[in-house]
């Protein structure tokens, strides 16, 4: 550096007394050890013309000699500190080019990985487009167009072909869920979930959710029941995702729960919270899977169908409306699924 005072010493003699000669870069004026050195050697000098001139006391030379001997150690110490100090500095700012490179480098990595997960969530919504307009509209009009043909009744059909037509309407149906909830799994993953509050009537929005399932759960001869407190009247949520909870909810009872199995939803005022339980006595879910059924693509009982989603948007949408849901199971014994909604609508 231009405005460093070089050491006169060094430059002169091209001797370096202290090893932090070769990385200081201190002024001379601050250098403490420097300054000691300058001492020890006037000192010596002194001592050397104390010895040419001999007609000095003898108190003055020992004095001269002793002087000498603790200037050098303080010397010797001050050097070996601020040795340790500079080189000690030196291995800091090694460090910290070293830190300086690593940092530009993962910048630079995740600079690339922000472009990349740019180019996959781009490709994402290409493929939930496709989704939505390529897969779901034909399957949709299939399952109408089954519809349609059970309407007008299968008289002629024989019970093969009645069979299949069944087939195909079930299949559909699956498709037509499996199509949703990569819908819903895209919206809730970008960050898309609007809350529209409103008053709805709770034990219609119950009734309606049952009735649409209604085909499994005689298929299956399994007894629903629903009760509320008479207090609740309707609750604030948006009409559409307090539906989709609940309807997840109980297709998951009706799917885990055998013949002529049971169901029980009821619904209580607890102060400043609505509780929906949906209760069941289905096959119940191990402990070591408890933890796990929320997650996304959640792990299934051997021998039953589905995308593993169903729990994971109940819990996002009840999150996106301030509440929360809880799971209480045993084993071989059914389970209990709650879900807390506020009184108040969502902000």
């Amino acid at each position: 550096m231009n405005d460093l005072i070089k050491c006169a010493f060094v430059s002169l003699t091209n001797v370096k007394p202290f090893n932090r000669c070769k990385y200081c870069e201190r002024r001379v004026q601050e250098c403490f050890g420097f300054q000691f050195f300058v001492i020890s050697f006037a000192i010596i000098v002194l001592l050397i013309l104390t010895l040419i001139i001999t007609d000095l006391p003898a108190l003055v030379l020992d004095n001269v000699i002793l002087a000498t001997a603790l200037v050098g150690l303080l010397a010797y110490l001050a050097s070996k500190e601020t040795n340790e100090i500079v080189l000690n500095n030196v291995l800091l700012g090694q460090l910290n080019k070293d830190l300086e490179e690593k940092v530009k480098q993962r910048t630079k990595e995740l600079e690339q990985s922000n472009v990349e997960l740019t180019k996959t969530n781009q490709m994402k919504n290409e493929f939930i487009g496709i989704i939505n307009h390529e897969l779901k509209s034909p399957i949709t009009t299939v399952i109408s167009g089954i519809d349609v043909i059970k309407a007008h009744g299968t008289d002629k059909l024989d019970e093969s072909q009645r069979k299949l037509i069944n087939i195909m309407q079930e299949n559909g149906m699956e498709m037509l869920r499996l199509t949703n909830d990569l819908l819903d799994l895209s919206k809730i993953e970008s960050g898309k979930i609007i809350v529209h509050s409103e008053p709805v009537p709770l034990l219609n929005m119950l009734e309606e959710t049952v009735q649409s399932l209604m085909s499994e759960i005689e298929k299956k001869n399994i007894k629903v029941t629903t009760k509320i407190d008479d207090s609740i009247t309707t609750i604030f949520a948006d009409s559409v995702q307090l539906k989709q909870v609940i309807f997840n909810l109980i297709e998951n009872a009706v799917k885990y729960t055998g013949e002529k199995g049971q169901v029980n939803i009821e619904a209580k005022d607890t102060g400043d919270q609505i509780k929906i339980d949906v209760k069941d006595s289905g096959i119940g879910i191990k402990k070591v899977d408890i933890g796990g059924i929320f997650d996304k693509f959640a792990k299934r009982p051997a021998g039953f169908r589905g995308t593993g989603l169903g729990l994971y948007i109940a819990k996002s949408l009840t999150e996106a409306h301030n509440g929360k849901i809880e799971v209480s199971s045993e084993e071989g014994k059914g389970s209990t699924f709650s879900v807390f909604l506020p009184k108040k609508p969502a902000s």
